[in-house]
């Protein structure tokens, strides 16, 4: 255990001396940021301000075609659909470097030598992504928190499925995460790694996508409706907690980390 979490400190410490957690973070504060009160925020006060309008005009015929505005079902799923998306460009950068960069500078060597297991090694490396990837959620749960601070008494948000939203987008960040680290671990080039990362975040999304259209049926339709990490996330970020769903993230990111870790015994034998 004293072994792990000196890898684990080493890999943190290395996100925050290079400029990796910085630039990851920065990006996403600002675009997710931007989306968050241009896309949403902005919109829905203006809603509001037009609900009230029409509640002070109780004869106008398009009151009972307007809903009352629900804080928590009109942004929050969306929202955190469109972090989602976010991600798929942000992960590469987060695991590109975990385990190429080892290779390359022929480090990896070294920790063959240190009394800590390949299982150890992929944990603490994983560990410490995730410790950067936290910090994006909690950022997310400050924006929805935000507007109960600005309207006093608060009681905008519905805590509980914004809660669950919360968790999706985590077990989302996880997953994605973890198969990246599948190909940070049968590279050495960084570059390499980013791009086949990114192009399989991108294949998930567009395959769940493309599952919700109507010429899709059957069979495909069904298995591109399982594959996909963004379908799976859609019900956590509506409040719906299935337990099918948990056990899906779960599967994969064990499942991606355990190939991540018989790719390094597989190096580990061949040198």
């Amino acid at each position: 255990m004293t072994a792990f979490f000196a890898m684990f400190k080493r890999e943190l410490a290395h996100y925050f001396t290079s400029p990796i957690a910085y630039v990851v973070l920065i990006i996403f504060s600002i675009l997710s940021g931007w989306f968050y009160v241009q896309g949403f925020l902005l919109p829905y006060s203006l809603y509001c301000q037009q609900y009230d309008m029409m509640q002070l005009q109780q004869q106008n015929p398009m009151m009972g075609q307007m809903p009352a505005p629900n804080f928590t079902e009109l942004i929050v799923p969306s929202l955190f659909g469109t972090l989602s998306i976010i991600l798929i460009f942000l992960v590469p950068l987060l695991t590109m470097r975990s385990i190429a960069e080892e290779k390359k500078e022929g480090t990896i060597e070294l920790l063959y030598t240190y009394p800590i297991s390949d299982l150890q090694v992929i944990l603490a490396k994983y560990a410490a992504a995730l410790v950067i990837f936290s910090i994006t959620v909690l950022l997310c749960a400050f924006y929805l928190a935000l507007p109960e601070f600005i309207k006093e008494g608060g009681g905008i948000v519905e805590w509980k499925p914004a809660l669950s939203a919360l968790l999706g987008f985590f077990l989302l960040g996880a997953a994605s995460i973890s198969l990246g680290f599948i190909f940070s671990a049968v590279t050495e080039n960084q570059i390499v790694s980013a791009a086949l990362t990114f192009a399989l975040l991108l294949f998930l999304w567009v395959v769940g996508w493309a599952s919700q259209s109507d010429q899709v049926e059957g069979l495909a339709k069904t298995l591109a409706e399982s594959v996909s990490l963004t379908n799976r996330s859609d019900g956590l970020f509506k409040g719906l907690i299935h337990l099918s769903d948990l056990v899906f993230f779960f599967c994969v990111t064990v499942g991606a980390l355990f190939i991540t870790m018989r790719s390094l015994e597989s190096h580990r034998w061949r040198g």
